[in-house]
């Protein structure tokens, strides 16, 4: 029997150009998921005051109600995901949010608007709950998972930032027409992230080894997994903080224009757009703890000068903005892919969807908690918000510490390394 030859070097060439491809149609279709949800989420309240007779008042509750019926989502996702795949469940999240955005277009009555805002929540935390675990598996995990967890934070952020400025433009046109137009233009754009995401492989199901306990029993029982998503409640809120906080600080603190705003949050946006990539890289050469704890400095700093800022005239508060916005950049550039990698590898193989999804608990807690925080606090001082932040910040970094120590095969994902205590 003659010997088997290598494969040449053009089949090489082709299985390589094909895998490109194929990363390059999950790239798009990111993108094209954040640029939809980034396009319409400036409208989320003001679409339904500019086409219905609902008052704002009621719009408040309708929204914020809707909102609640997403909590049980990650709980389903995470088991669903590790038993059917998770790139499965991210198409049918897409789609249900194209679905949604072209009931907005119709949505004219308090039924109606409930309904059709339940429904974006349910197919935006099921999205957030299962796309980490699409992109884990389409990494196959090695080297490069954190490159794909860094890539959905840019997509997000370029996304957003990108839909914000589509949507300020087209709100310059007279009318109410143009808020269908965009309503119609983000179900489009998540449309075609469903159709660029078809050509991913499809996830593996992770088979439960008999005998196994429960997914969610193991979940529950993670005491080192719930201390991290205690710890990465604080991150959260840290992450929503800049932009949140800053219009309010601009419009009643410093009674700047509003432009100010803009400038200050696409900063943020180009910062994390062009520098992720390289940020994942160095950061995964590094102990994923001590990242986390260098995050959480960052973060630390950035409240600091915040609080210098909000108690400052416009002019001398220039300088504190900018440095806030570097030092929030890039605490989010070291947290986020560092955070999902850890989890990620914190998990057992066959319960990795779950734990990615119950993970989505934490921003879940930050979205909820962080207004009210950050209005409790703002009325009372202006500074308040930022000094208690910046506390909690620096309480995270012992507790990071001590989590640390107990870790088992936390990998360093840039390199394909092993930690082992």
């Amino acid at each position: 029997m003659p010997p088997c030859s290598p494969p040449s070097r053009k089949s090489s060439m082709s299985v390589h150009s094909g895998r490109r491809a194929v990363d390059a149609s999950l790239t798009a279709s990111l993108v094209f998921v954040s640029i939809g949800s980034g396009m319409f989420l400036p409208l989320s309240l003001v679409f339904f005051v500019e086409l219905t007779d609902i008052r704002l008042s009621m719009l408040g509750v309708l929204v914020g109600l809707a909102g609640f019926t997403s909590v049980p989502v990650p709980a389903v996702a995470g088991r669903l995901a590790d038993r059917y795949g998770a790139r499965r469940l991210v198409l049918v999240a897409q789609g249900i949010q194209a679905f949604a955005y072209l009931g907005y277009a119709f949505a004219r009555d308090p039924l109606s608007v409930f309904a059709v805002t339940a429904i974006m929540s349910i197919g935006g935390r099921l999205f957030w709950s299962t796309i980490f675990a699409a992109l884990a598996d389409h990494a196959q995990d090695g080297p490069r998972q954190q490159h794909w967890f860094a890539l959905a934070n840019i997509a997000r952020t370029a996304g957003i930032a990108a839909g914000g400025i589509i949507t300020g433009i087209a709100l310059t046109i007279p009318g109410t027409r143009v808020y269908i137009v965009l309503a119609l233009l983000s179900a489009g754009c998540l449309a075609a992230s469903v159709l660029l995401m078809l050509p991913v492989a499809p996830s593996r199901a992770r088979a439960r080894v008999p005998g196994e306990p429960h997914a969610q029993g193991t979940v529950l029982r993670d005491g080192r997994f719930l201390g991290l998503l205690s710890t990465n409640v604080v991150f959260a809120i840290s992450t929503l903080l800049l932009g949140l906080t800053v219009p309010v600080i601009i419009k009643m603190a410093l009674g700047g224009p509003g432009w100010v705003s803009s400038v200050v949050l696409v900063g943020n946006a180009l910062l994390i757009s062009g520098f992720g990539i390289v940020g994942a890289r160095q950061a995964g050469r590094r102990e994923p703890f001590a990242v986390l704890r260098t995050a959480a400095v960052a973060w630390a700093a950035g409240c600091t000068l915040l609080t210098f800022a909000a108690s400052s005239a416009l002019p001398f508060a220039v300088a504190p903005l900018a440095a806030a916005v570097l030092a929030f950049s890039l605490a989010e550039i070291l947290h986020a892919p560092t955070s999902v990698a850890i989890v990620s590898n914190m998990a057992p193989e066959a319960k990795r969807g779950d734990y990615l999804a119950m993970w989505q608990y934490s921003f879940m807690a930050a979205e909820i908690g962080g207004p009210i925080l950050f209005g409790t606090l703002f009325t009372l001082q202006h500074s308040a918000p930022f000094l208690v932040v910046l506390a909690l910040n620096l309480v995270t970094i012992p507790a990071l510490r001590i989590l640390g120590r107990g870790r088992h095969h936390v990998a360093l994902a840039w390199t394909g390394s092993r930690d082992h205590d």
